[in-house]
C-alpha cells in the first residue's frame, strides 16, 4: 500500500447552484463534496483512501489542495491580505529587535535598572531580562517554528 501513497493534488470549487464545495483529485476518478472547506477536505481524504484501498491515516497529508477557484476580485483581496500579513510579521520582527536594542541601551549604556527600563519601555522587568539574555538555540528554533506555522496557516 505504501508504494501507492504519493502526493495527490485536488482542485476545490464552490458549486454556484448548490453552494456546496466540490473536490476532485487530479488524475483519478475521485470526486466528493461537502458543505464547508474543512468537510470537503475530510471527505477527499476518505474518498482517496477508499480509492487506494488504504486507511484514512495512510493518505492523511498526501493531498495538496489547490487554492479554490474564486472570482478575480476575491483572489486579489486574498493576495492583499497575505501581503499585509507578511508586512505585519516583518514589522513585528523589526519592532522586537528595536525593543531589544532599546532595553540594552537603557540597562547597559544608561545603566538603569531592569525595572526602570521596563517602566520606560512599557513592558515587564522579566521581559527586559529576556531581551538582554542571549538567544539560545532552542529559543531561536522555537521562534522560527512559530513564524513558519503562522505563514502556513495564512
Amino acid at each position: 500500500m505504501d508504494a501507492q501513497v504519493k502526493t495527490y493534488h485536488a482542485t476545490l470549487e464552490l458549486d454556484p447552484r448548490s453552494r456546496q464545495w466540490m473536490a476532485d483529485i487530479e488524475g483519478l476518478a475521485v470526486h466528493t463534496w461537502g458543505r464547508s472547506l474543512s468537510r470537503v477536505k475530510e471527505h477527499a481524504h476518505e474518498a482517496l483512501a477508499v480509492h487506494l484501498d488504504a486507511s484514512v491515516a495512510e493518505v492523511q497529508g498526501h493531498i495538496v489542495f489547490r487554492t479554490p477557484r474564486l472570482p478575480a476580485p476575491v483572489l486579489e483581496a486574498l493576495g492583499n491580505a497575505e501581503t499585509a500579513r507578511n508586512q505585519a510579521d516583518t514589522a513585528t520582527a523589526r519592532a522586537a529587535e528595536a525593543k531589544a536594542l532599546a532595553a540594552t541601551a537603557l540597562v547597559r549604556d544608561a545603566q538603569l535598572s531592569m525595572r526602570d527600563a521596563a517602566e520606560i519601555l512599557g513592558i515587564s522587568h522579566q521581559r527586559v531580562q529576556q531581551l538582554l539574555s542571549p538567544p539560545t538555540d532552542s529559543t531561536t528554533a522555537a521562534h522560527r517554528t512559530t513564524q513558519t506555522s503562522r505563514r502556513a496557516a495564512s
